[in-house]
C-alpha cells in the first residue's frame, strides 16, 4: 500500500532537522575538569541534573553535537531516539555512565570531553511518539556527518 502524503512527511522531518540544528536550541552538557579525570559519573549526574530533568519526559530524538578543542562550532555527531518515558535514562547513558547492554555512545563522549571538546545536546518532543523511528532513521540518512551512527560510518 501506497502512502500518499511522503511529501508532508518529508517536510515535517526538515522542520525536525532545521530545529535540531539550530544553535538556540543546544543546551551544554557540563563536564568539570575536576570530574573528567578521572570519570566521577556521580558528581556528573549532579552537575547535570537540571538538564537531564529538562529531557526526561519530553525528548523522542535527540542530537549529541561537539565542539573541539578551543573551537566554537559545534558539529552534529549522534541522532538518536528514545521513548518520552526513557529519555532521562537514555540520555545519562550517552553522555554520563552507561548500562552495559546498551548501544551508547558515552566511550566517545569520554574520548572526546577527556581530550579538551565540548558536548551540546537537542531534543524535540514528537506527537504521536511513535513518529520517532520514522523521523531519526531519515535524519541519520539526511545528516551523513553523524559518524557516531553506525549507519554513517
Amino acid at each position: 500500500m501506497k502512502f500518499n502524503k511522503i511529501k508532508e512527511l518529508e517536510a515535517f522531518v526538515e522542520k525536525i532537522d532545521e530545529y535540531l540544528q539550530d544553535s538556540a536550541n543546544h543546551r551544554d552538557v557540563a563536564y568539570p575538569l575536576d570530574c573528567v579525570f578521572p570519570w566521577v559519573f556521580e558528581d556528573l549526574l549532579e552537575k547535570n541534573d537540571t538538564l537531564l530533568s529538562n529531557v526526561a519526559q519530553k525528548a523522542n530524538v535527540y542530537g549529541i553535537f561537539v565542539a573541539e578543542k578551543d573551537s566554537t562550532e559545534y558539529i552534529l555527531k549522534y541522532i538518536g531516539k528514545t521513548t518520552k518515558g526513557l529519555a532521562r535514562e537514555r540520555l545519562k547513558n550517552h553522555l554520563i555512565k552507561k548500562q552495559n547492554k546498551t548501544g551508547a555512545k558515552l566511550s566517545k563522549v569520554i574520548d572526546h570531553v577527556q581530550g579538551g571538546g565540548k558536548i551540546k545536546i537537542a531534543w524535540v518532543a514528537l506527537e504521536p511518539e511513535s513518529l520517532r523511528n520514522y523521523v531519526e532513521e531519515e535524519l541519520i540518512k539526511k545528516n551523513n556527518g553523524a559518524n557516531w551512527n553506525r549507519e554513517n560510518k
